[in-house]
């Protein structure tokens, strides 16, 4: 079970909006577009998502973009945030589910996404580089379901690699086997999306493990332009490429404290 909870004196209108969520993947790119989305355009938290499939967690301030703003506001699993100038809910997790979960959190989540009357689904994940015969990474592609035409140009336009159907080449391996490493939620949740008959949009960075953060801001830059593209087309991007993109503070201890140079230095 799962259900959404909104913020006291916060609603929100979902019919013909797009719904946007990350996967828990590789290199954790998804969650890091999702984040610096959010910090850079500031978005307002309206709610959170209870399932018992979600590994609990609590965490400090994790958009404040400076120390000063670290206000002690607790963050939780999974949040959503909204943007009402575009039309667009945004689902952040920054917890797993537990094994086993993720089908259930899944059919959760999009039953409650067809109810409230969203239009669109945009998953952002990762898929491993080393899977593929190149080993590149830095390549980003997509896969859809019930796309319609304007989906299908963006794809187009954008330049993503296509691996909907046959849309794969031949020195590829095959889909499905780039889907069974560390991309998480991705393949139930097209299975999902197509036993609905909801229209999503899957884009996938192929990464390594590593500082993925060069990797979250390319997707993030995509997914904005995504969400410009597949909206009403009247509304500004949601990352203003004339302005800096917002890190938040905790990033900085991504990998543990700094050094104390003290130590190192007398």
């Amino acid at each position: 079970s799962g259900r959404f909870v909104p913020v006291k004196g916060k609603s929100i209108e979902c019919e013909g909006w797009t719904f946007v969520l990350p996967a828990v993947s590789v290199g954790n790119v998804g969650q890091i577009a999702i984040d610096l989305c959010v910090a850079t355009a500031k978005l307002e938290k309206v709610g959170y998502w209870y399932s018992p499939n979600i590994i609990p967690l609590a965490c400090n301030d994790p958009l404040a973009t400076k120390l000063k703003r670290v206000k002690g506001r607790i963050g939780l699993p999974v949040e959503f945030y909204r943007c009402s100038e575009r039309k667009v809910v945004i689902m952040q997790r920054r917890s797993p589910n537990f094994a086993g979960a993720s089908k259930a959190f899944v059919n959760n989540v999009l039953t409650w996404a067809k109810k409230a009357g969203f239009s669109t689904t945009v998953l952002v994940s990762s898929s491993q580089a080393y899977v593929t015969e190149d080993g590149e990474k830095g390549k980003q592609w997509c896969m859809y379901t019930h796309a319609d035409k304007t989906m299908k140009e963006f794809v187009q336009e954008s330049k993503l690699m296509d691996r909907t159907g046959t849309g794969t080449n031949d020195k590829s391996p095959p889909t499905v086997e780039l889907l069974r490493y560390n991309t998480e939620i991705t393949s139930e949740l097209l299975k999902e999306s197509k036993n609905l008959k909801m229209k999503t949009l899957a884009i996938l960075a192929q990464v390594n493990e590593g500082d993925n953060m060069i990797d979250g801001v390319q997707m993030a830059k995509t997914l904005s332009y995504a969400l410009s593209a597949l909206g009403d087309g009247k509304s500004n991007p949601l990352l203003d490429a004339s302005k800096k993109i917002r890190i938040p503070y905790a990033y900085k201890h991504v990998y543990g404290p700094e050094t104390d140079r003290s130590l190192i230095y007398t």
